[in-house]
């Protein structure tokens, strides 16, 4: 359970009331969970997934790529029938899971990754 806020004595006394109804112990401040990187400072919290970014590309075969700013060509009409990224369901499906909890943090490739190929 992630327990946050700006008002620390409420969170202590959410903390002290779960702690005499359920077996529960504190793991201090958040850094780390399900692939976020929590970090915090006096100007708020801060979200990333660079290592699970970096997975990514590793498993789409994509480490010798080169970044770019737009994740999709403009104007261009995909076919199922074009890639090899395709012809693999299961990796297809693996990588657009990944993507899809990617747009968590990075919401500028939501488009891309929602975009309907014909």
């Amino acid at each position: 359970m992630i327990i946050t806020g700006s008002d620390h004595a409420a969170i202590q006394r959410i903390k002290h009331q779960l702690q005499h109804s359920f077996n529960m112990k504190d793991l201090g401040d958040l850094h780390y969970f399900l692939g976020l990187v929590v970090c915090s400072d006096s100007k708020g919290i801060f979200l990333h997934q660079y290592k699970y970014t970096k997975n990514l590309i590793s498993l789409a075969g994509l480490t010798l790529a080169n970044p770019v700013d737009t994740p999709i060509e403009v104007n261009v009409k995909y076919c199922r029938d074009e890639g090899d990224l395709l012809s693999d369901p299961l990796l297809y499906r693996q990588l657009v899971g990944i993507l899809n909890y990617l747009t968590i943090t990075l919401l500028d490739i939501s488009f891309a990754l929602q975009h309907k190929v014909s």
